[in-house]
């Protein structure tokens, strides 16, 4: 049923084509029907009459028949007609077309039924009628009976048309449209699926049928609950429509850009949800400038575009977490809306859901209210059951669902029996949250096995298989693909686990560390790969929750603690990771010139409309709005020519995220090597102790404990405490205490929250202690690590800026210094535009300057070139970079430090150096001195000289700024710990160690005429 009336037109035209009839037509009969196929109907009408006229002595079929074709065009005459509701130049009311249409249905109707008299009718003219009845009883609302009268034409088109024909393929679709309508969601997208399938083989992929049903059924899976498959078939309608020329497709892009809103606003990529909001915006604009507007057709659909977006809206800033615009959309669409009229489908459907996601937001302040607000919608839901086929079994799931949160034990057991005689009507996502409801309030009365009974049958509610519970793999599942799904595992675990704790049975454990795997492996599906959000590290947060808690229980099974510990890094951030394999591995392949040409010009506007948005005025909205488009239209055209470089390199890059393996990992660590990786949840800090041949699982304590511990330590290292030893203490016996740090050569440091801001040599100084070294995550250290990053030749770039406002006095000697231990080139008072040119010379990059963090957006945070105008390289434009360097040394204030956000850590201007494609950077972790710096940074290329490997010689600089300074007071470590090495620590230098060769020829020798020098010596 699709709503654009040209492809009305196109189908009706199309299917009268196909007709064959029995009788030999008379002339007029003929004339009549091509006028009708040319949508000139009241011509064809005249015609008709005289075709009637002219054939009274003809055999009575084919008067009958002639009558039929009369009624039969005189019902498309009135629904053409009906169709002005939806032009804009020839606007009627709501009444004049649903009586255009009562009139075009009875026609329909008689010609039916004078048709049905033939004794061999033409089946083509026949579904000719029937598919005109269930348009126009579509049209004037009633879907049951419409879907009865499409069925019909099925009956007639199954055994007339293949499969194949167009008309057959449209009304397949029609029905699943009607499907739809009805709330059967999982019959409308077995039918859009159908159609969609032989419309690509009829008419190609790239064609609005096919664009539309996408569409449509990404609309089903939103009900489904499938929210990936959802966003798949979201994204190729979009790809189909943006790729079509013309103004009547816009009407349907515009929808889709909404249902993309929305869906990227469910997962909490807010950028990405109102990058659509914008393009919505541009599309209405320009419908307003074109003489033809099919974009918003008249004033229902003007009113009902209104409620949508503030609809979406509501929800969107909910999530995230503005009030007062949440509040403002929420009383827009209540005063809209008057319930004391009657209301249309769309009024019904709009006014419940806000009074349900308005008793969301009022539940805790005012759970009294939100309930009657529920009772409302409830009874809106009833009321309008037999006219719009609305159904209440959401609103008193959720009213159940408040009831239990309120401790209403028994009146939310009311609520659940009266659903259980329902559920069969629902959806399986509906089931499914139905079941966990079920169990949660059995397992609130202590009910142990109807809790266990009602968890089990949610989980083999989403059974696809035959397989036993015990037995079910991911792959078994219904694609239930959902944040809902994973609660509702996250649930069963917790009974599990709860049960373990109290009867301590093992199968009981067994079960809970299945279910939270089973969420977790849910999670991987949803999790697009790309930068994190609130709510994927809400629900990540949760998931590694229960997986550690099992975990712990489990602490001597090697083979759980490893896969638990690759499914918590698998779920993490893929953002910089794949950033940095992208511009590492492209430095390997030959890219086309005009791809490299192209790349630098999308890079150049994208890096000037960012900018921009930093200085914009206040009061530019417009433009700003402008400019975010802009912005958003370049990423994306960005990310475009980017995959389109990695499909035409397929060697190197894939396409599908490996699942990360620890023991890959392990097998590259050294002995007495050992990765440290922390992980908080809402309330404990956890870490993993990973060694060549073990793994360990570690309870550190208590969150809050550990927080404040930190931020003690981190403010007496910042603020040059003089008693510092006590806090760093500590800090060292909540971190380091379950671990002899002292028996490792090396110590690799994954850390979380904040921990990234603490340099934990400060916290184990001394000639025995472990090189130390860090990494945002296991998947990025093991790429970095595969980097090679021994030269025969060094060469260094070293840029410094020390400007009239903020002079770093030992910028420059500092720089001659390492120019003197290393091969390189100088850039005193470097330009931005001068790193730009010539960073990619070299394979080490210097860079003595100050910086600046941009805590609101951190984004903004950059590095301070020489210069007053256009002197500050911001992180944005780093992550557009391509940096050939496999060494970075921040020799700058803050430079691993920035803004903390959850799920991706701390956005510093190491982090952009990472994605750049630089597998090993020193960073700096506050603001440190200059002097000091420039001392270590000296002893540090000097070890460096000596073939030493990057921590080693860090640590070495350090050790030797300590044992050269007399001052005590800068021997505190604020002086001397804020600078880490974050990567790839191998050796800068190839070292040749000469003397060995010489030790072993000697002992050969010795072996070899042992004898005769024993007699030798003897004499």
């Amino acid at each position: 049923m699709k709503p654009c009336i040209f492809i009305y037109l196109f189908v009706l035209s199309l299917s009268l084509g196909y007709s064959q009839n029995s009788y030999q037509k008379d002339a007029f009969t003929i004339l009549a029907d091509s006028l009708h196929i040319k949508g000139e109907y009241d011509q064809a009408l005249l015609v008709r009459k005289q075709a009637i006229q002219t054939q009274n002595s003809a055999s009575e079929d084919y008067q009958t028949y002639l009558k039929a074709k009369y009624f039969h065009t005189y019902s498309a005459s009135m629904e053409f007609k009906s169709y002005d509701y939806h032009n804009v130049d020839k606007i009627i009311t709501k009444k004049v077309r649903e009586q255009y249409l009562d009139s075009a249905l009875q026609s329909a109707i008689s010609a039916r039924d004078l048709y049905s008299r033939d004794k061999h009718p033409d089946r083509i003219f026949q579904y000719q009628i029937q598919n005109r009845i269930y348009h126009q009883t579509a049209y004037l609302g009633n879907w049951q009976h419409a879907l009865e009268q499409a069925q019909l034409g099925y009956e007639v088109l199954k055994d007339t048309l293949s499969n194949k024909d167009k008309s057959f393929v449209d009304l397949i679709y029609d029905i699943g449209f009607i499907h739809s309508k009805l709330g059967d969601y999982s019959k409308a997208v077995e039918n859009y699926q159908t159609s969609l399938d032989l419309y690509k083989t009829v008419i190609g992929e790239n064609n609005t049928d096919v664009a539309q049903a996408y569409n449509n059924i990404a609309v089903e899976y939103r009900y489904l609950g499938l929210k990936t498959k959802e966003l798949e078939s979201l994204l190729k309608a979009k790809t189909i429509w943006e790729g079509l020329d013309g103004n009547d497709n816009q009407h349907f892009l515009y929808r889709c850009y909404g249902n993309l809103f929305y869906w990227y606003s469910y997962y909490g990529d807010f950028d990405k949800a109102e990058e659509y909001i914008l393009k919505k915006d541009k599309l209405r604009l320009i419908a307003k400038t074109t003489k033809t507007n099919l974009l918003l057709r008249n004033k229902e659909e003007i009113y009902e575009d209104k409620l949508s977006n503030w609809y979406d809206l509501m929800f969107h800033y909910s999530r995230k977490k503005d009030t007062l615009k949440t509040v403002f959309y929420i009383d827009s669409i209540l005063k809209t809306i008057d319930s004391s009229k009657k209301l249309s489908r769309f009024e019904v459907n709009t006014l419940c859901s806000t009074l349900k996601f308005n008793a969301s937001l009022i539940t805790h302040k005012n759970p009294e209210k939100a309930l009657k607000l529920l009772d409302i919608a409830i009874a809106i839901n009833d009321k309008y059951k037999t006219v719009y086929y609305t159904k209440s079994f959401g609103y008193k799931l959720y009213k159940a669902e408040l009831l239990l949160e309120r401790r209403q034990f028994n009146d939310a057991l009311v609520v659940i029996n009266d659903l259980e005689e329902i559920k069969e009507e629902e959806e399986t996502s509906s089931q499914f949250k139905l079941a966990i409801l079920r169990a949660k309030t059995a397992q609130a009365l202590h009910q142990k096995l109807a809790s266990k009974r009602y968890f089990d049958n949610a989980f083999m509610l989403l059974n696809n298989s035959n397989n036993d519970i015990d037995d079910l793999k991911i792959e078994h599942l219904k694609p239930l693909i959902s944040f809902e799904t994973i609660a509702g595992f996250l649930a069963m675990g917790d009974f599990y686990f709860e049960l373990y704790k109290q009867e301590d049975k093992k199968a009981d454990l067994e079960k809970a560390t299945y279910r939270y795997m089973m969420a977790s492996e849910i999670y991987n599906q949803l999790y697009l790969g790309q930068r994190y959000n609130e709510s994927l590290f809400t629900n990540y947060n949760a998931i590694n929750d229960g997986l550690l808690k099992v975990a712990l229980e489990q602490s001597d099974d090697t083979s759980l603690l490893s896969e638990i510990l690759n499914t918590i890094e698998s779920n993490g951030s893929k953002l910089t990771w794949s950033k940095f394999v992208f511009n590492s591995q492209r430095q390997q392949l030959k890219i086309p010139e005009n791809f490299i040409s192209k790349e630098d010009h999308i890079k150049a506007q994208l890096n000037f409309y960012q900018k921009a948005l930093i200085d914009i005025k206040e009061d530019s909205e417009d433009k700003k709005s402008l400019w975010q488009d802009k912005v958003y239209d370049l990423k994306n055209d960005l990310i475009k020519l980017q995959d389109s470089i990695k499909l035409r390199n397929k060697t190197y890059y894939q396409f599908n995220v490996q699942k990360f393996d620890i023991t890959s990992l392990q097998a590259d660590l050294k002995d007495k090597e050992g990765v440290l990786k922390y992980i908080f949840t809402d309330a404990h800090l956890y870490a993993f102790l990973i060694t060549k041949n073990e793994i360990k699982i570690l309870t550190i304590g208590d969150k809050s404990t550990v927080i404040n511990a930190l931020k003690e330590s981190l403010n007496v290292l910042k603020q040059r405490v003089p008693n510092y030893r006590e806090n760093l203490n500590n800090v060292s016996s909540l971190l380091l205490n379950q671990i002899d740090y002292q028996d490792y050569n090396n110590l690799i440091i994954i850390p979380d929250g904040a921990i990234h801001y603490l340099p934990f040599e400060a916290l184990i100084l001394g000639q025995n202690m472990p090189l130390v070294s860090y990494a945002s995550s296991l998947l990025l250290y093991q790429e970095q690590k595969k980097i090679t990053s021994t030269f025969n030749d060094v060469k260094i770039g070293a840029f410094s800026a020390s400007n009239i406002t903020s002079k770093l006095p030992k910028a420059l000697p500092e720089i001659n210094a390492i120019l003197n231990i290393f091969n390189g080139v100088a850039y005193f008072n470097a330009s931005k535009k001068e790193f730009e040119n010539k960073a990619n010379d070299f394979n080490v990059l210097h860079l003595a300057m100050h910086s600046k963090i941009d805590e609101v957006h951190p984004e903004f945070s950059s590095l301070s070139f020489y210069g007053e105008d256009d002197n500050q390289l911001f992180i944005s434009e780093l992550y557009n970079e391509t940096l050939k360097a496999n060494m970075v040394v921040l020799s700058a204030c803050d430079t691993g430090s920035g803004f903390y956000e959850n799920g991706e850590g701390v956005i510093s201007l190491s982090r952009a150096f990472n994605y750049a494609g630089i597998p090993s950077t020193v960073m700096s972790l506050w603001k440190v001195d200059d002097e000091a710096t420039a001392t270590i940074m000296t002893y540090f290329y000097e070890h460096l000289k000596r073939g030493e490997s990057k921590d080693e010689a860090l640590k070495n600089a350090k050790l030797d700024y300590l044992e050269n300074t007399e001052d005590d007071l800068l021997k505190h470590p604020y002086y001397w710990s804020g600078f880490v090495i974050t990567g790839n620590t191998d050796a800068l230098v190839e070292t040749h160690n000469y003397w060995v060769y010489f030790l072993l020829l000697v002992v050969i020798i010795i072996a070899t005429f042992r004898k005769q020098l024993f007699y030798f010596f003897k004499k």
